[in-house]
């Protein structure tokens, strides 16, 4: 398993410490390297819309550039948004700038690691959200503790994860082919120049291993399971939407639930 936060490529310099300085390096130029992408994020949009609802409070871990929580501050969720990167988090800012005071009301922008914010924070929160690959980089056995000690009872945490067949084709995911190079659990991967230690393991493991003694599992599916981030600047944003709709249903069945580029996993805290 990967050591996050100790110390990698000799300099002494923690994962976390990393997180920061990469997404600051790509800053300026994140949201639109992930326009091609848009369809997996509206197939997101789509599962937290039907699990939150106005007036439910959300965390957003690595909320980037803040594009989930401006989409569910438009539709009256409060969000408590939290990035390590402080360059992301203009980027955040200036959006918010654009919107109207009643939805800049509604997200309240934390810059720090994980763990130092999430020691900070009251709660309770109706949900937890993180996408896009954030918490591949986070240590989640100290993170379970802190979604658990956060979250309502009942309440539901959706994450976005990087698959251990991400940068693979579909053939050699569906095949299960795993890369080589990196250590079993782990692997790194370069962000703005920085190597960054990111957990590269099962779905039904995570939740196995971090999870299970406060969570339950609600469902989860691959997403990117038959479309590669080559296709996605080719393909007509109306088939790729296409997909969307239909990748969370096959990509449901256990069997495929890790064969994706990414995974989905929708846990309920459990109930007392």
């Amino acid at each position: 398993m990967p050591a996050f936060g100790t110390s990698i490529a000799g300099n002494g310099m923690s994962n976390g410490e990393r997180i920061g300085l990469a997404y600051d390096a790509v800053a300026a130029d994140y949201d639109r390297k992930l326009e091609p992408a848009g369809w997996i994020r509206r197939a997101l949009w789509r599962h937290f819309d039907r699990v939150f609802g106005p007036g439910d409070r959300i965390l957003d871990i690595g909320c980037g550039t803040g594009t989930d929580a401006i989409h569910l501050a438009r539709n009256h969720v409060r969000v408590t948004a939290v990035d390590a990167s402080a360059e992301m988090l203009a980027r955040l800012r200036a959006k918010l700038a654009r919107e109207s005071p009643r939805l800049q009301g509604n997200i309240d922008v934390q810059c720090g690691n994980v763990d130092d914010v999430g020691r900070a924070l009251v709660g309770p929160f109706d949900g937890i959200i993180s996408s896009f690959a954030a918490l591949n980089t986070v240590d989640l056995s100290t993170f379970a503790q802190h979604a658990a000690r956060l979250l309502r009872r009942g309440g539901r945490f959706v994450c976005h994860m990087l698959s251990t067949g991400h940068g693979q084709s579909a053939w050699a995911r569906l095949l299960g082919r795993r890369a080589t190079g990196d250590a079993p659990g782990a692997r790194i991967v370069v962000v703005g120049g920085e190597p960054l230690t990111h957990l590269d393991v099962a779905p039904d493991e995570i939740y196995r291993r971090f999870f299970r003694t406060d969570f339950d599992a609600r469902g989860g599916y691959a997403l990117g399971l038959f479309v590669s981030g080559a296709m996605e600047a080719r393909l007509p944003e109306s088939l790729l939407d296409l997909v969307g709709h239909v990748e969370p249903i096959i990509g449901a069945v256990p069997a495929l639930a890790a064969k994706g580029r990414f995974f989905v996993l929708d846990l309920e805290r459990r109930p007392a």
